[in-house]
C-alpha cells in the first residue's frame, strides 16, 4: 500500500495492491472515500449491501458508512480520500479547482494515468456539490460521545460512564452506539486511535511512544491493531508516505 498526501489540503491518495486483505467493519469519520478499481475485482459491503466491483468501477464511501473491503492478490484499489470539513466548507467551484490540479499532479508524478483521473473528477464533483455533505443522521446523545471518542480516542472511557452521561444503561448504549455508527463503543475507540495515530506518525516520535500516548498496552498491541485496520505495520506505513506537489 501506498499513500500520497497534498501538504496543503487535506487530501490523500492511496494505492492498494499486491495484497490478499479482507478489511473488516469500519467506517471513516472525517473524510469521504472516492475508490477506483485499476485492475481486477473488489467485493465491497456497504452495510447490509454486497457490491462485485470489477475494473473500472468506482463508489464512493461516506462518513459514517460502516463498509468492509475483500481484495484479492491481483486487484489494484485507488482509493481518493476527501476531508469531511474541507467538503463541506468549500465552495464547489474553488474545491473543483483544487481537485483538478492535484490530480492533474498526481498524474505528472505517474502515481496513477489520464484515465484514472478522468475516472476521479466526476466523483469528487459529486461530493462538492453538496451530496450528503458527510451528515449521518443520528440520537444528539450519541452523535456527542462519538465526536468525544473521534477527538480524544486515547482517553479511557468506561462504558459505565459513558452510559450515565446520556443517562441509560451500558447494555443499552452498546446497542444502541453500535445500531447508530455501526461498531461498539470499544471498537470505534480502537479505530480512532489508529486514525489519530497515522497523523501522529508523521511526527519526530517513536513507534512505541506513540502507542503509548494512543492507551495501547504495548507496541505489540498497537502493531496488531494497526495491521489489522490499516493492512500494514505502522513502520511500513512510515515508509510508504509520499508527498504530491500542489500549486493551486
Amino acid at each position: 500500500m501506498r499513500y500520497y498526501q497534498c501538504e496543503k489540503y487535506p487530501i490523500e491518495f492511496v494505492l492498494s495492491e499486491n495484497i490478499d486483505k479482507y478489511f473488516d467493519c469500519h467506517n471513516h469519520v472525517g473524510h469521504y472515500v472516492i475508490s477506483l478499481v485499476m485492475q481486477g475485482e473488489v467485493t465491497v459491503y456497504l452495510e447490509s449491501r454486497k457490491v462485485m466491483c470489477h475494473e473500472g468501477d468506482a463508489f464512493i464511501i461516506p462518513p459514517y458508512v460502516v463498509h468492509s473491503v475483500c481484495q484479492e492478490r491481483d486487484a489494484r484499489l485507488l482509493s481518493m480520500c476527501i476531508g469531511t470539513a474541507f467538503a463541506r466548507e468549500t465552495d464547489s467551484e474553488t474545491a473543483e479547482v483544487i481537485v483538478r490540479e492535484l490530480l492533474k499532479n498526481a498524474v505528472g508524478q505517474g502515481i496513477f494515468g489520464e484515465a484514472q483521473k478522468e475516472k476521479l473528477l466526476p466523483f469528487a464533483r459529486t461530493v462538492f456539490r453538496g451530496w450528503d455533505k458527510g451528515r449521518k443522521e443520528m440520537d444528539t446523545g450519541i452523535k456527542n460521545l462519538a465526536d468525544r471518542i473521534t477527538t480524544h480516542p486515547e482517553l479511557e472511557l468506561p462504558i459505565a460512564t459513558l452510559a450515565a452521561d446520556i443517562f441509560v444503561s451500558k447494555y443499552y448504549l452498546i446497542r444502541k452506539f453500535k445500531r447508530s455508527v455501526g461498531m461498539t463503543p470499544h471498537q470505534f475507540c480502537i479505530q480512532n486511535r489508529i486514525r489519530k495515530s497515522q497523523g501522529l506518525l508523521d511526527e519526530e516520535k517513536t513507534v512505541s511512544r506513540i502507542a503509548a500516548e494512543m492507551g495501547f498496552y504495548d507496541q505489540s498491541h498497537f502493531d496488531k491493531a494497526f495491521q489489522k485496520i490499516v493492512g500494514i505495520s505502522p513502520s511500513e506505513y512510515i515508509h510508504s508516505k509520499k508527498q504530491i506537489g500542489q500549486s493551486t
